[in-house]
């Protein structure tokens, strides 16, 4: 199962913290079309978040 850890308006935004979750070795994916979520297996969404919140 995958958890959205991050909503923005704005695709760069999405893909800008796809990119550093990647970097940081997490599985994560963009989803949406106007409103965008990024998200990550279920097993890494609590780790995922830390590394958001530390930006």
């Amino acid at each position: 199962m995958w958890i959205v850890v991050y909503v923005t308006g704005r695709r760069a935004e999405a893909e800008r913290i796809r990119t550093m979750l990647d970097r940081e070795g997490f599985l994560a994916e963009v989803r949406g079309e106007s409103v965008y979520e990024v998200v990550v297996p279920q097993a890494e969404a609590s780790d995922a978040q830390e590394v958001i919140h530390r930006v």
